[in-house]
């Protein structure tokens, strides 16, 4: 029994030392909670305990002991319990701001969590990964704007240092002659990259199909002067020109600037790298578009021609044929030839690799026009098709048009004829037709056997002329 009572005792004062630390840790209370002493509750306790034993003397010793014990520990529960009550309100106080601490702490720390992991989902979506603290994300986020403005400056300087040496290209064309007689010119645009300036003569490369059907090309640089320039030389099958200028007539129309274009390796593009086309858009001057490269060595016909170009993105528009493609280092790396025009397609603009044409403008720089023999003629093969829609049975070449000014119009050929045999050789389609006359040279004489109104056979003469001639 003792020993209960010690414990009771001991838990007492445990519970008194609770109620005084929570107390004394509680924020919204300055002062220590009025707790009575442990020590005055056992005095209170020996008074009334001296009284029971004086009114009941007569009892033995060992029932007054038992009694005391029994009231003392009716007096302890009975000082609890009112202890309890007294400091119930204050327990509830104190659990009450604990909660809203506690809970504080909850909401911040699930503030902070979100936070971060929205940082998280930020970083991962414009760059992988990251949990570095807020103010190494804000340094990222800065640098990657001043990344964004420091690209769009280089675009403009590219373009800057790249325009001047990109010319406007205007022609003037001799159109078919009405049915009265009478011709009349028409006019056109186009574009051109100077690749070289050797003493007075600037060389400025284009496309074939730019200055082809001229009677005359002027160029400009800055759009104010027009300046007469000359043929160095073409290649229909390249789709590939040089012309020149003066450098003196270009100081005389007031241009003092004349640079050469900077050229890099078309080899080593790759799909996906930032391009800018530069050209005379429309004939309305020079313009520059921004794009990527879609595709490498791409291979369309144009014209019967196949050409083995680069693919992209950015808009080509009629008038940039002969102008630069270039990279961000101010590079041209390609010559702008042609787009894909439909309504149900959007960019798709083609370039001829300078890799590719820079030995074939070399060619013609040296050698001026790369001599390509022709006989002036369009005609269609003889097959079954042709055969069942017009009647006509004969294996042969139908001429449908001979050009004007050609060697088939000088040796008299006239359309319907049928040719079925050069220099004694069978002619059965177009393919054999065009094999026999690139075995000869511009110069070169060829006879040809023909059939006439279908039935009249006969040979002429004709004298191939060159199909890459001056302007």
């Amino acid at each position: 029994m003792n020993n209960e009572f010690e414990n009771l005792k001991e838990n007492q004062n445990t519970a008194s030392e609770d109620v005084n630390s929570t107390a004394d840790n509680s924020t919204a209370f300055n002062e220590t909670a009025d707790v009575t002493p442990i020590e005055n509750v056992n005095e209170a306790t020996n008074v009334e305990e001296n009284t029971n034993n004086i009114a009941d003397a007569e009892e033995s010793a060992a029932q007054s002991t038992t009694m005391n014990i029994e009231e003392n520990a009716n007096d302890d529960t009975s000082s609890k319990e009112e202890k309890k009550i007294k400091y119930s309100y204050k327990k509830s106080i104190a659990a009450g701001l604990a909660g809203v601490v506690l809970c504080g702490g909850s909401l911040g720390f699930c503030l902070g969590l979100g936070l971060n992991t929205s940082k998280a989902i930020t970083n991962a979506v414009t760059g992988g990964f990251s949990f570095s603290n807020t103010n190494s994300g804000s340094s990222d986020a800065t640098a990657t704007a001043a990344n964004l403005v420091a690209s769009e400056d280089s675009i403009a300087q590219v373009v800057s240092s790249v325009e001047n040496s990109v010319v406007n290209i205007s022609i003037r064309a001799q159109s078919a002659t009405t049915w009265f007689g009478q011709t009349y010119e028409s006019e056109g645009s186009g574009s051109g990259i100077i690749y070289k300036v050797d003493g007075d003569t600037v060389y400025i490369i284009t496309n074939n199909h730019v200055v082809e059907d001229a009677n005359s090309v002027t160029v400009s640089i800055t759009g104010d002067e027009q300046v007469n320039a000359k043929l160095v030389g073409k290649d229909a099958a390249s789709d590939l020109a040089v012309i020149s200028v003066s450098k003196t007539d270009l100081t005389n129309a007031g241009v003092t600037d004349v640079q050469a274009a900077k050229f890099g390796n078309s080899d080593d593009v790759q799909v996906g790298e930032t391009v800018i086309p530069i050209g005379n858009a429309l004939g309305q001057g020079k313009t520059a578009t921004l794009g990527i490269i879609s595709a490498q060595n791409k291979e369309i016909n144009i014209d019967g021609k196949t050409l083995t170009v680069i693919q992209t993105d950015a808009a080509i528009n009629p008038g940039n044929s002969g102008g630069a493609l270039v990279n961000t280092s101010g590079e041209v790396i390609g010559i702008n030839t042609a787009k894909l025009s439909s309504d149900a397609v959007e960019g798709i603009g083609y370039a001829i690799p300078i890799s590719t044409a820079q030995p074939i403008i070399e060619s013609l720089m040296e050698n001026g026009t790369i001599d390509k023999p022709s006989l002036g003629i369009q005609c269609y093969t003889i097959d079954e098709n042709f055969e069942r829609i017009y009647g006509i049975n004969i294996p042969g070449v139908f001429i449908v048009k001979v050009e004007e000014n050609s060697a088939a119009e000088s040796a008299g050929l006239q359309a319907t004829d049928i040719i079925t045999a050069i220099d004694g050789t069978a002619v059965a389609d177009i393919d054999t037709l065009s094999n026999e006359i690139s075995k000869h040279k511009s110069g070169d004489s060829i006879t040809l056997t023909i059939i006439r109104n279908g039935r009249q056979q006969m040979t002429v003469t004709a004298t191939l002329q060159n199909q890459n001639e001056q302007f």
